[in-house]
């Protein structure tokens, strides 16, 4: 076992090289060593494993149309959503719901934050399948988004802690056939939004600089993950990533997701557009995100909003998994049966 590495502004790339040991199918069982390799998230301090002979991508494009067609009632459908989403309350939101083109904003009718809402990218069609995500479709669902953020935290100075994310398709965790976003204002963090928020303070303290933007000049100079940029939006692959595919996007110009510059935000979402573009060319049928804000202190502590997407598994019949961007993005479960009522119902069968 040999541990490897490498600081770059400041910033620590560390992985481990070892070997699994397992048997030969091709030599009568008998075990040889294959190269193994652990790596460390210098940003969130999670682990990932490198594999060899494990080939996980699809070979072929996955027909998704039955499972996408509409079949009985979808709230967000043309003649649906006037009827089935309710508007904002005026003091909250002026205009009650919130249309940008196609993109609607409207409340979640599920409280698992302060403010939470729904983005839903295109009213006029039930379905926008995985290589229609272009540029008009991705900034316009966006823009709404984030003019709701602006809207909330004018509304309430408190609910300090903003996150817009996505779940698309049932294997990916999410409950709803027609694509759309969602959005957490809240009074405390989410896990890795706090931790996140810890460590751009503690590299801002020690270092003077933003964390964000010394990772991507790390990244640029390392030049193996780095992608490119768009503007002000700079994009690679994480060094030890949470997920397959696993690209990251840091908005260069310091602040919180209310605090989005509009050139910025649409610069992110033709990089999302292209990044999704990609999956679809890579027989990629679904996909978790997460746009994160930096918190109250964003511009004291140097922070930059950071954008990750990763690929989930292509999507099968009745099959909806129950990790969701909460639990894959920011290491924060959501459940809905309390563990005391775990117990008390254990009880009776013991």
């Amino acid at each position: 076992m040999q541990r490897v590495v490498k600081t770059v502004n400041n910033i620590e790339f560390s992985q481990i090289d070892t070997v699994g040991k397992v048997p030969d199918l091709t030599n009568g069982g008998r075990f040889t060593e294959i190269p193994l390799i652990q790596r460390i998230d210098p940003i969130f301090k999670g682990r990932a494993r490198f594999v060899v002979g494990a080939k996980l991508q699809p070979e072929v494009k996955v027909d998704v149309s039955e499972l996408t067609k509409v079949a009985g009632f979808c709230p967000f459908c043309p003649g649906a959503y006037e009827k089935y989403t309710f508007p904002f309350p005026s003091e909250m939101v002026a205009e009650g719901r919130i249309r940008v083109g196609n993109a609607l904003v409207v409340p979640n009718i599920l409280a698992y934050s302060t403010y939470s809402s729904v983005g839903i990218y295109d009213t006029s069609r039930h379905f926008v399948p995985i290589d229609e995500f272009d540029h008009s479709v991705v900034g316009n669902a966006f823009s709404a988004m984030v003019r709701h953020a602006r809207a909330i935290r004018d509304y309430d100075h408190k609910a300090v802690y903003s996150s817009i994310n996505a779940n698309y398709l049932p294997s990916s965790g999410s409950s709803l056939i027609h694509p759309h976003l969602q959005s957490s204002h809240d009074y405390m963090p989410l896990s890795h939004q706090g931790h996140l928020i810890q460590e751009m303070a503690l590299h801002k303290e020690r270092f003077g600089r933003s964390l964000m933007e010394d990772l991507v000049e790390a990244e640029i100079h390392l030049g193996e993950r780095y992608v490119g940029s768009i503007g002000n939006v700079a994009f690679f692959a994480p060094f030890a990533p949470s997920g397959f595919r696993e690209v990251w996007g840091v908005i260069l110009r310091q602040g919180d997701i209310p605090q989005i510059d509009p050139i910025d935000l649409s610069d992110l979402a033709l990089g999302i557009s292209k990044i999704i573009s990609a999956y679809a060319n890579w027989n990629l049928s679904s996909f978790n995100f997460a746009l994160t804000g930096g918190g109250p202190d964003a511009r004291e502590i140097s922070a930059n909003p950071l954008f990750r997407i990763v690929a989930r598994s292509n999507p099968e019949s009745y099959y909806r998994s129950d990790v969701t961007y909460f639990e894959k993005l920011y290491s924060e479960l959501m459940v809905d049966v309390t563990p005391e009522e775990t117990a008390s119902a254990l009880r009776a069968f013991f």
